[in-house]
């Protein structure tokens, strides 16, 4: 046996081993809660039903042991905070995605290395490139979780900002129909929920919030905060200022509205002046062209046609 189909059969008995004691733990620990579950039911009289399969759940539960257990020795205290904030801004909830992000960096640090080489092996390469390869993938593999989180915090940045404007409008609906902040914050979260699901769930955490600190103000300042959104940090200092002062919150919120709006009709109007400059490459590429055979085309072949007739 070569150097090289020892190192691959030691890769697959150790990708082996981890898939055997993973899916051992997945299994005791879907008996257990089964387990606890059909005490719970026998306790409050309920009919016990049949187990059924529950792999995801399993699955998530052990990736968040991994990840609590491995967050200490990959991330430092200001690396986990900002990593709180990222995830935050991205509509995730730090507390549970931190250890699913860890566990997920962690695999890939391994797998994809690991994958890459045996990929490497399969193909034939000489043992120097065999090694590059693997060195090479390391950086797309501590990358990767991070690639996903920017894919999933842009759309959801950009369905705040869509949608900012017009929960503003259903929040002066909702005062000026004589309801409270929290109740006022209640309604428009739970009618976004429909059309904008950021929005919507942005605004149920803060009711939340609002209901369980002291301060309602702590509340806006974690809105603001989370998001990171420019629209939400001055609607959190115009409710605020609201609490402090007690200056009417309706018309606040209808100027504030008005100005996003105009600030949205500002951001359309400066993309569509510059789409002349952003249209000249495609039209000398793609429409030129067409234009010039289309307008050329008859009269240089006529032409040609000509000179054909004129030949000897």
């Amino acid at each position: 046996m070569t150097r090289d189909q020892l190192l691959l059969a030691t890769f697959g008995g150790a990708v082996f081993a981890l898939v055997a004691a993973a899916a051992l733990l997945l299994s005791q620990g879907a008996a257990e809660r089964e387990f606890g579950r059909r005490i719970e039911k026998l306790r409050e009289g309920a009919v016990v039903t049949q187990p059924q399969a529950r792999f995801m759940p399993a699955f998530m539960s052990l990736l968040r042991r991994v990840g609590n257990a491995m967050r200490g020795k990959m991330l430092s205290a200001r690396d986990t905070e900002t990593l709180a904030k990222s995830l935050a801004a991205s509509g995730l909830e730090p507390a549970k995605a931190i250890p699913i992000f860890v566990s997920a960096k962690f695999a890939c640090l391994f797998a994809i290395p690991g994958l890459t080489y045996a990929g490497a092996v399969l193909g034939g390469y000489s043992s120097g490139r065999q090694m590059l390869a693997a060195i090479f993938s390391l950086v797309p593999a501590m990358m990767l979780p991070n690639w996903v989180i920017a894919l999933i915090r842009r759309p959801y940045q950009q369905a705040l900002r869509s949608g900012i404007p017009d929960a503003l409008d259903l929040m002066v609906v909702c005062t000026e129909a004589g309801l409270g902040l929290e109740s006022a914050i209640e309604r428009v979260a739970h009618e976004m929920r429909q059309s904008n699901r950021a929005v919507g769930v942005e605004f149920s955490l803060l009711n939340h919030e609002m209901r369980v600190f002291p301060d309602r103000r702590i509340a806006l300042v974690n809105l603001a905060e989370r998001t990171g959104q420019p629209g939400l940090k001055r609607f959190a200092g115009t409710v605020a200022q609201t609490l402090k002062y007690g200056t009417p919150l309706g018309q606040g919120l209808r100027t504030l509205a008005a100005e996003m709006r105009n600030e949205r009709m500002i951001q359309f109007e400066e993309r569509a002046g510059k789409l002349p400059a952003l249209l000249i490459l495609p039209m000398i590429l793609f429409i030129l062209p067409c234009l010039f055979i289309v307008m050329l085309g008859q009269p240089v072949t006529e032409l040609l046609a000509s000179l054909r007739s004129l030949a000897p």
